[in-house]
């Protein structure tokens, strides 16, 4: 009876000895703190295009609240002690909109749900193909999007981004910090192919 009360205070210590988990989260491109506010609309101005930033789609692997990396042998690892604080691709689709409206004044951004403000003029979708952490390497991000007229449905363009960012050393932070950098990156890019900028 002894031996298996020592074991049970042994087992117990092994569990209260593991690290605690590290929570992280994406965050959008720094804009100005005492930016001035946008001006009421003057007489015969009209609003600006609303575009709604459907939720990103990720692949399955990535649909879970641990970090995914890949060692150098492509084998997948999900990190226990290192997780996302929220959902990835809202995270991501947020961050997104924020960038998006950071660095273009002519068109107002809306992360999905955008249901509050009514009806969107355009809709942008973005589907992540591929979303790799090496940790000390590098971490790489390819999209597929597509930008829809909301009110007929047509696609106005479609195409790929293929993005890439070393990491310089293995912590988690830093890939995550990466991961911000793409997104910035992503949003230039998606200016410039849909000439919004």
């Amino acid at each position: 009876m002894k031996k298996l009360v020592l074991a049970g205070l042994l087992l117990l210590q092994g569990c209260t000895t593991a690290p605690p988990v590290q929570f992280y989260s994406l965050e959008a491109k720094q804009t100005p703190r005492f930016a001035l506010p946008p001006s009421p609309l003057q007489k015969g101005e009209t609003l600006k295009p609303l575009i709604g930033i459907a939720q990103i789609s990720l692949p399955s692997a990535l649909e879970r609240k641990q970090i995914v990396t890949r060692d150098t042998n492509g084998a997948l690892h999900f990190a226990e002690q290192h997780q996302w604080a929220a959902l990835l691709k809202q995270n991501m689709t947020e961050v997104l909109a924020k960038n998006l409206a950071s660095q273009q004044a002519n068109f107002w951004f809306k992360s999905y749900p955008w249901s509050l403000l009514g009806m969107v003029d355009y809709r942008l979708v973005i589907d992540v193909t591929q979303l790799d952490i090496v940790l000390g390497k590098t971490i790489s991000l390819s999209v597929d999007w597509t930008f829809l007229n909301e009110k007929t449905h047509a696609i106005l363009k479609h195409g790929s981004i293929e993005l890439c960012q070393p990491l310089a050393d293995e912590n988690y932070a830093t890939a995550v910090t990466g991961l911000n950098t793409l997104l910035v990156q992503l949003s230039e890019k998606i200016l410039v192919v849909f000439h919004l900028c």
